[in-house]
């Protein structure tokens, strides 16, 4: 994957130091999240872990909440789709890698 680099420019307009595009930060907060879900057995715990990562990345990043939830439930989304695929064509799969 190629890294996008940008510039950073508050609201007054100044423009600060080099850093990733929101595409890297979405990408990276996805990773967040898939670790979280994978790693952390406690499902109370998987909640609040999941919970902070959103409101920490809304806040460094300022990508909006919704625009977090919404992608959180594309991402779970995809993954159903891909797991359920390979669920179904498994034998077809288990062929390949022979």
């Amino acid at each position: 994957m190629t890294t996008q680099l940008g510039y950073e420019i508050d609201s007054q307009g100044n423009v600060g130091n080099e850093t990733r595009r929101i595409e890297d930060l979405q990408l990276r907060f996805i990773l967040l999240m898939a670790m979280i879900n994978t790693t952390i057995e406690d499902s109370e715990d998987c909640k609040r872990m999941s919970e902070q990562a959103v409101r920490t990345c809304h806040k460094e990043s300022g990508i909006p909440m919704s625009e977090l939830v919404s992608l959180i439930k594309r991402m779970t989304k995809e993954v159903k789709e891909i797991t359920d695929y390979l669920e179904k064509n498994s034998e077809e799969i288990r062929g390949f890698f022979r």
